[in-house]
């Protein structure tokens, strides 16, 4: 048992910060989460003081694609060579999360059902890491976003839409993920454009609802949105262009925006990264637009979790790219604390495991992190993590005298500050 105490707890709902709190773990779950006053005697339990630290439970990145790999190219090639190797990327960009605070990741886009061996492998116990929800490849329409992608599937008609979905739910995946718009990645494509008709989306949802699967859209417009909210398409990713009545449907839908706002802030990090040009001019060109139509979806209510097409850990403004992530929301309209539910209860709901983890509430997995300062003050406090728990076990911590085993996930035992790994 561990029993975390002279601390204050943002709990992830929303609510403020209880100041003088004490949080209490045993095993891998949370056993108390509150006011000291009320706390139960420590016992024999190993006590650390946190110093007027603030704990909030573990962020999640709802929007992943683990094997990122900048440049872009048009053409359809395996550049990690095998699944096998692809599969090592990916779990080492997994663990590159975790030590940055990101103790889930939603998967949403890759070959060969890597994300599921990663997955498996995590939840099996054979190697320490985040945990992962994952869709497998993405299904998209003949020429669509993600055309010429290695690990995309192509398909035309509502009865392929159907087939591939339905081999993807026996491949184990946790959710399906299609692109019914165009996007930002394609040198003839872009966020205007509908590629997939309604009926080839509500073939996939059909599916999808009958195995309780749901389903997220790479979805760029007003148009796109509303009729794949009709759909039933769940959790609307990008969301570029969305004025106020779209956004006032998707809230009333219940649909859940992951915004990915990093995505149009991160243009010096794709020219870093030798991104081809109209790739970037794309991303500027949007950028305005990207934010206010965050902005409106924020006034209308609508339920937003945290992702950022970006890799979990890389620098993006002097911080990881979903921290910045939950920065950008600020920025957008959102109070601190809605910014901090977003990235928790929030995105825990859209990925189905709110029972599990996303607030600190007793019974729940004790998925942890600590920062120096108060985040639900001021939002850039994030940038001062100081612990990272997930499931009991103890990633990193500079808590004076937290002398408990280490979790070294890191051949080299840490990211170093402004290092990226886009190209391992």
């Amino acid at each position: 048992m561990t029993y975390y105490y002279n601390c204050r707890l943002v709990d992830g709902t929303g609510n403020a910060a209880i100041e003088n709190a004490v949080l209490i773990t045993e095993g891998t779950k949370i056993v108390y989460a509150g006011p000291a006053a009320e706390a139960p005697a420590a016992g024999e339990a190993k006590k650390l003081d946190m110093a007027g630290r603030t704990i909030l439970p573990g962020i999640f990145n709802c929007h992943v694609h683990m094997a990122l790999r900048f440049p872009f190219t048009p053409y359809c090639v395996d550049e990690y060579g095998t699944p096998g190797y692809r599969s090592m990327v990916m779990y080492r960009r997994a663990v590159e999360a975790l030590y940055c605070g990101i103790t889930t990741i939603r998967a949403t886009g890759e070959s060969d059902y890597s994300d599921t061996a990663v997955r498996d492998a995590i939840n099996r116990g054979m190697f320490m890491g985040p945990r992962i929800l994952t869709a497998g490849p993405c299904i998209i329409a003949h020429g669509g976003h993600g055309a010429g992608q290695w690990g995309s599937v192509e398909c035309s008609g509502p009865y392929e839409f159907a087939r591939e979905t339905r081999n993807a739910i026996c491949k184990g995946v946790d959710l399906i993920k299609i692109c019914t718009t165009g996007g930002m990645v394609g040198e003839y494509e872009g966020a205007e454009t509908v590629q997939m008709t309604e009926e080839e989306t509500l073939a996939v949802t059909r599916v999808a609802a009958e195995y309780g699967k749901i389903v997220a859209g790479h979805i760029g417009n007003d148009r796109a949105i509303r009729t794949a909210v009709k759909c039933g398409v769940k959790s609307i990713e990008h969301g570029y262009i969305m004025n106020e009545e779209t956004a006032a449907i998707m809230a009333e839908s219940g649909a859940y925006l992951v915004p990915t706002l990093a995505v149009s802030a991160a243009c010096d990090y794709l020219e870093k990264h030798n991104n081809p040009r109209y790739h970037i001019e794309k991303i500027r060109n949007i950028g305005k637009k990207h934010m206010q139509s965050a902005a409106n979806a924020i006034k209308a209510g609508v339920k937003i979790a945290v992702g950022t097409d970006l890799l979990p850990s890389d620098p993006l403004d002097g911080t990881n790219a979903t921290f910045r992530e939950v920065e950008l929301l600020v920025e957008a309209g959102m109070t601190n604390l809605e910014a901090i539910k977003a990235a928790t209860q929030n995105s825990a709901e859209v990925c189905g495991v709110d029972n599990v983890t996303g607030t600190l509430t007793a019974g729940k997995e004790a998925d942890i992190i600590a920062f120096d300062g108060k985040p639900d003050e001021n939002i850039s406090d994030l940038r001062k993590l100081a612990m990272v728990v997930k499931g009991g076990a103890l990633v990193r911590s500079t808590v004076e005298g937290d002398d408990r085993p280490r979790f070294s996930p890191l051949a080299f035992g840490a990211v170093p500050e402004g290092a990226s790994f886009i190209n391992w």
